[in-house]
């Protein structure tokens, strides 16, 4: 079994609780599961690959929480209304709500992207997450008391070269999310959204775009220049809910871009595209 680095901390806030996790089969939604399940708490997971959630259970290990799988397309909203009834009957609480699935394409620039790319990047992206505030939010109510965290990116701070549909989606989530701060304030429901940089997942092997005899050179490439390992990422961002935070900006990469940015705003576009522009992670970078 995988231990949390974090878990004595946790088991204050999440021990006993039911925590609902989207996009659990791998990344961070996997780490998330391993952190709250070694702080005792109860989880509800979902992804689309199965197989993925297996593997995500079998890190767990064996214990005695209540671990629950559900394969569900977040975009679907019928399916994640059903998902919040499924848990309901095999949980009979809802504490903690993780929006996290989402996908990423592999860079392109904003004409090469088709009208199709950008729908899927906000459905998956933005509506999975509005689907699953909307099945969910009713049941959070009920609670003495609750959360909702939102895991965006630097993306949903600074729209990023190559990523113009992905920077879009994660914008739209900052947009929401900062509304729901508002209108849940004085209730018992927290919301909290994190924006990581770059992490070591596999965000850019199954990103929709890359043709799998490619996949494992673009995940290498990708890799190299993440500066955030995903157990440590989902650590702060626990710690940043537990301490009752409304953000969390996470990595190096972000901190710099965002004081770029701050600092000298005209020269930022040109800095950010010499900067990205030879991210594209394709073999050729190699």
């Amino acid at each position: 079994m995988i231990k949390s680095s974090n878990c004595t901390s946790l088991m204050k806030t999440f021990s006993g609780k039911t925590a609902v996790i989207t996009g659990a089969a791998s990344g961070l939604g996997r780490s998330f599961a391993i952190h709250l399940a070694n702080a005792g708490a109860n989880l509800a997971l979902c992804d689309v690959n199965m197989d993925g959630l297996e593997e995500t259970r079998g890190l767990i290990g064996e214990n005695k929480l209540c671990v629950s799988l559900h394969r569900v397309d977040v975009s679907e909203q019928v399916q994640m209304e059903k998902f919040a009834v499924d848990v309901l009957a095999e949980h009979s609480t809802i504490d903690l709500l993780i929006n996290n699935a989402g996908i990423c394409y592999r860079p392109m620039r904003f004409e090469e992207t088709t009208q199709a790319q950008f729908e899927r990047m906000l459905a998956i992206n933005f509506w999975g997450t509005f689907n699953g505030i909307r099945a969910f939010v009713p049941h959070l109510k009920t609670r003495p008391e609750a959360g909702i965290l939102n895991v965006a990116s630097l993306a949903g701070l600074v729209g990023l070269y190559g990523h113009s549909a992905y920077s879009i989606s994660k914008s739209a989530l900052k947009g929401m999310t900062e509304a729901l701060q508002a209108e849940l304030s004085g209730t018992n429901v927290h919301v909290m959204i994190a924006y990581p940089g770059g992490v070591r997942t596999n965000l850019i092997r199954n990103a929709p775009n890359v043709p799998p005899e490619e996949r494992g050179v673009s995940h290498d490439l990708f890799t190299k220049l993440s500066f955030l390992d995903a157990d440590r990422t989902t650590a702060r961002i626990l710690r940043a809910l537990r301490r009752g935070r409304y953000r969390s900006i996470i990595g190096l990469d972000s901190k710099m871009i965002l004081i770029v940015r701050k600092w000298i705003p005209q020269a930022y576009p040109a800095i950010a595209r010499e900067f990205f522009r030879h991210a594209s992670f394709k073999p050729e970078d190699k």
